[in-house]
């Protein structure tokens, strides 16, 4: 029952036996642990109201899996491999990148935090192209 001062719950002992006292005496040894059985524990059961189950986490391994063995082409790969580079990557070269790339207006990314730290990143276009600043 809930009520406004207090909620009062009514369980039922696990064995049929007087209690001298409420409260433990702290010897762990009596306590015995209560093991559902049939249930796996590694098995993660979510509630549903379809008619069969699914293994979500199996699901989930299975399409990182496919995410990772998936081979890309052209910017994909090239994008793909910088998210590599900066998940794998510690502080300093984590900072270097971010730096690197906003200072020069996405021409230029670098992992080096020495070099970078030390002063402003120019703007390096691709070869065969020129930079021009736009003014709004």
């Amino acid at each position: 029952k809930i009520m406004s001062t207090k909620i009062e719950i009514k369980l039922r002992k696990s064995e049929e036996r007087q209690w001298k006292k409420l409260e433990d005496d702290g010897l762990q040894d009596k306590v015995k642990q209560f093991n559902p059985q049939g249930s796996d524990p590694t098995v993660s059961k979510y509630p549903t109201s379809s008619h069969y189950t699914r293994n979500w986490d199996k699901l989930v391994s299975d399409i990182k899996q496919e995410e990772k063995d998936e081979k890309l082409d052209g910017d994909a790969a090239l994008n793909q491999l910088f998210q590599k580079i900066y998940a794998d990557a510690g502080e300093d070269t984590k900072k270097a990148m971010m730096k690197s790339f906003y200072e020069s207006g996405g021409t230029v990314l670098s992992t080096n935090w020495n070099e970078v730290g030390k002063e402003k990143v120019d703007v390096k276009p691709p070869d065969g192209m020129e930079y021009k600043k736009w003014e709004v």
